[in-house]
């Protein structure tokens, strides 16, 4: 299985969901996670330009004004959509494959880029994944948290240690693991003479998952547009 996690930086641009398309098709992608699709509604019509044949179905976070929103869409060949959910950081889906019939969540974060609100949305993603550990669902956990762990994690010595210390104890907390990364150093870039670079973008992954999927493995794939990867 492929899963695709992209802050994509806005779904309304012609040109990225041509690029998302075309990525979906070529990788043969059967988890879509996006984040910061700045849409408050997706039509029909919408999502027919980056699933033509319709292989998946979709839920989402709208956006709030220009800034923000969650698209997450699951492959229908792949796996059955048991049921979603959704917060003000999160969208997820609990589904059963269907070739094994076993249960996993999927879930999509966005992580405030105003990080007075930092707190509030670790406090309701470790809410959610203590509501899954209940029914020791395998679990993974994808997306733009806007959050570094470590001093690597930034081109630059200007990082605040205080949320750098919370985002580590929440995750250790929530005992997930972060899926080790190939392909680029950092994962975010503001694109100035004088870049700032960031690994804003991660993967985690319960005991459960890994045990279900020892060889899991992530990849960064550049995509042109977006500031992310």
């Amino acid at each position: 299985m492929c899963f695709l996690f992209w802050n994509i930086r806005g779904y309304g641009h012609v040109g990225r969901r041509t690029q998302l398309n075309e990525f979906i098709r070529g990788e043969n992608i059967d988890v879509v996670g996006l984040q910061e699709t700045i849409k408050a509604d997706f039509s029909h019509r919408d999502l027919l330009a980056i699933d033509p044949l319709e292989r998946f179905v979709w839920h989402w976070v709208p956006a709030i004004g220009h800034s923000g929103g969650m698209l997450l869409g699951i492959s229908h060949v792949c796996c059955e959509v048991v049921a979603w959910d959704a917060g003000r950081f999160f969208v997820s889906a609990h589904v059963r494959h269907r070739a094994s019939l076993r249960e996993w969540e999927i879930i999509v974060v966005y992580g405030p880029t105003d990080h007075s609100h930092s707190h509030e949305f670790l406090g309701e993603l470790q809410e959610k994944v203590a509501a899954l550990g209940v029914r020791n669902l395998p679990l993974i956990v994808g997306g733009d948290f806007n959050l570094i762990r470590s001093g690597v994690n930034k081109n630059n010595g200007i990082i605040n240690w205080t949320r750098v210390s919370m985002f580590n104890n929440v995750i250790a907390s929530m005992a997930l693991r972060e899926v080790a990364r190939v392909g680029a150093r950092y994962t975010w870039t503001n694109k100035q003479l004088s870049p700032v670079r960031s690994v804003l973008d991660r993967v985690f992954m319960s005991a459960e998952w890994e045990m279900l999927f020892p060889m899991c493995s992530l990849h960064a794939e550049t995509r042109i547009g977006s500031d992310h990867v």
